[in-house]
């Protein structure tokens, strides 16, 4: 079901004045994610704007809808659990430090062979793009 998201001036002065005001990252998404879909922006653009999946934009809007402002920006979700790499971060640094000009399939081969770790090459991926590594 696609939403729409039509603020009264009022409404979207407020909007504005939050997106101003707020520091966090994830609260300035789902206001910007609002008021996108106020504009007429269809959720699918919305999502790849944001880098978040439609069904979260559309569970912001319909958080928004429901609650209004300050409902979305309560929002809160469960914290993610610790990855399984993070407690081999120092060591990756390391070996970044070590082979600078290493290739990630080396790491990958480095991390199963000497330090046990058995993970996807893609999750391996994923983590060093997150972690600047």
């Amino acid at each position: 079901m696609s939403y729409r998201v039509k603020l009264s001036s009022e409404a979207a002065y407020r909007l504005a004045d939050a997106m101003q005001q707020t520091a966090d990252k994830k609260r300035s998404r789902r206001l910007l994610a609002i008021s996108l879909r106020h504009y007429g922006y269809p959720v699918n653009e919305i999502a790849t704007l944001l880098s978040v999946s439609d069904k979260t934009i559309t569970a912001w809007i319909r958080k928004y809808l429901e609650s209004g402002l300050d409902g979305l920006l309560e929002l809160q979700y469960p914290r993610k659990k610790n990855s399984r790499l993070a407690p081999h971060e120092a060591a990756i640094r390391e070996f970044r430090a070590q082979f600078p000009q290493a290739t990630r399939e080396a790491l990958h081969t480095w991390l199963t062979d000497s330090q046990g770790v058995n993970i996807d090459y893609s999750w391996l991926c994923r983590y060093l793009d997150r972690h600047g590594l």
